[in-house]
């Protein structure tokens, strides 16, 4: 291999990393380059957890605040444990309330009818918003929720959809789009992953069902 051609594919390699790193984190993780973002965690357990620990994980974020309902229960003590020393609330009211000038931005990972109340206070009080999907209840809740964002242009939004937050998915975009490559026609993806296939019972009957396309259940 000739020093040109391994110059050029060490750059592509270094461009596509710094690419495909950057596409998977909130964009507020970033919007102050050089200086850590203060994170408020609403949500620590489960889903909740994990986005806290993935968000740390940046390097880009201090942990400020802790908030769950079930302060304490086992799904929130792995997160616990790591942050021994963050202050830690059961309602996000009260978190909102006194430490509100402490942290520029919320992670939001709790049960599904609590995100839209959470959302719109967090958007009001100036604070960027990472919720976790589903978005909401309802349309007319994701309907207020984007119009608040829309009166709020200087704030970042996103919701936690894996497809649209991890690198695997956002690497060949990133890429295509800095120029990296070039003349793409299509794009064809593969899973080989068994996780994402389950075997359902159904009665008599056994089927299988693709995860990807069914969402809650899949019936014969």
């Amino acid at each position: 291999m000739n020093q040109a051609h391994e110059s050029s594919r060490r750059t592509f390699l270094k461009n596509a990393a710094l690419l495909t790193s950057a596409a998977a984190f909130p964009a507020f993780i970033s919007k102050n380059s050089g200086d850590k973002v203060n994170l408020a965690c609403i949500g620590i357990g489960n889903q909740g957890g994990l986005d806290v620990m993935s968000l740390y994980s940046t390097g880009l974020c201090n942990i400020v605040a802790l908030c769950d309902v079930d302060m304490g229960a086992p799904q929130t003590l792995k997160v616990l444990e790591k942050f021994p020393d963050v202050p830690r609330f059961q309602d996000f009211r009260q978190l909102f309330d006194k430490m509100g000038n402490q942290f520029e931005a919320v992670s939001i990972g709790v049960p599904d009818h609590s995100h839209f109340p959470i959302t719109m206070m967090a958007l009001g009080m100036g604070k960027h918003v990472f919720v976790e999907k589903p978005m909401a209840r309802t349309f007319h809740e994701v309907e207020l929720m984007m119009a608040a964002a829309r009166k709020h242009p200087n704030l970042v939004t996103q919701m936690g959809n894996q497809g649209h937050s991890e690198a695997n998915y956002f690497q060949f975009k990133a890429w295509k789009e800095a120029g990296i490559i070039k003349d793409v026609t299509a794009m064809t993806a593969h899973m080989n992953s068994p996780r994402r296939w389950a075997r359902v019972l159904v009665g008599a009957h056994s089927v299988a069902c693709s995860m990807e396309l069914l969402s809650m259940s899949c019936l014969t």
